[in-house]
């Protein structure tokens, strides 16, 4: 089905919902078995470390919803002052966020404070993809006939462009202050670290997929067999709509249950 498929505006996309309750789940299962490991319970098998089999996926899921809700926030917003407005001040609140993360971290467990991780990295990029959405408004006048195509070639570009440098600016070793472009100093580690470059690349690439998914904020096509009814999808879309909540909670909830079960057991 490939006819576009209107969606009142008060609506979610549950579909985005569903997706982001996946990547939810395998985020807390991801860190628990994580702390289980880095707090010495229990020691995790050589197959479980590799990040780019594990964390890397879980990250791009995330990394690639938001940049599919930025598109749709485009579509479903009348003009480019509204729209700059509106992504200024969520990404501010999202870097602030990732600030008092940063904060938190360095007090504990501090080896490794999150400097940059991947709320810093969407709420500054909230703010930087402004150009690339202001396109996709109700009332833009730029592009004609073109303006569909145009909504999700440049970020995919654009994003494509972003990953491939990421291979040179990779290599850069550089002050401590160059942390969010992926440069850093020798020795540097973070437990949670997600640079512009290549992540950058990957909210574009999600702003792309959004734009095509959902032109003018649309849905080509009908997920609706995704709606919440089901027994087992109510639940992923409810961690999916709260997924901020969660991301935030999850790991102090894990801690003090490692606590409180240590306490018990000795």
């Amino acid at each position: 089905m490939t006819e576009n498929l209107p969606a009142k505006k008060s609506s979610r996309y549950y579909e985005l919902d569903v997706f982001r309750g996946i990547a939810v789940i395998l985020m807390v299962i991801y860190h628990f078995l994580f702390d289980l490991d880095y707090f010495n319970i229990r020691e995790m098998p050589a197959w479980f470390w590799p990040q780019q089999l594990y964390g890397f996926p879980i990250t791009m899921m995330f990394i690639a919803a938001a940049g599919i809700s930025l598109s749709l926030t485009a579509s479903r917003t009348n003009d480019a002052k509204t729209l700059t407005k509106k992504l200024i001040k969520r990404g501010a609140f999202l870097f602030a966020v990732g600030l008092l993360i940063t904060a938190v971290t360095w007090i504990y467990p501090h080896d490794g404070a999150i400097l940059f991780g991947v709320l810093h990295l969407i709420g500054l990029s909230t703010i930087l993809v402004v150009p690339f959405l202001i396109g996709m408004t109700k009332e833009a006048p730029f592009f004609g006939k073109y303006k569909e195509t145009l909504a999700w070639l440049i970020p995919l570009v654009f994003g494509i462009i972003v990953i491939l440098a990421s291979n040179v600016v990779g290599k850069m070793s550089g002050p401590i202050w160059m942390v969010p472009l992926g440069i850093h100093p020798y020795g540097f580690y973070s437990l949670d670290y997600e640079p512009l470059f290549p992540w950058f690349g990957v909210i574009l690439m999600g702003i792309a997929v959004g734009a095509w998914l959902y032109p003018k904020g649309e849905r080509r096509f009908d997920f609706s067999f995704l709606k919440e009814e089901s027994l087992f999808l109510k639940p992923v879309t409810f961690l999916g709509k709260h997924s901020l909540v969660i991301y935030l909670i999850h790991q102090p909830i894990i801690l003090a249950g490692m606590m409180l079960i240590y306490l018990i057991l000795g």
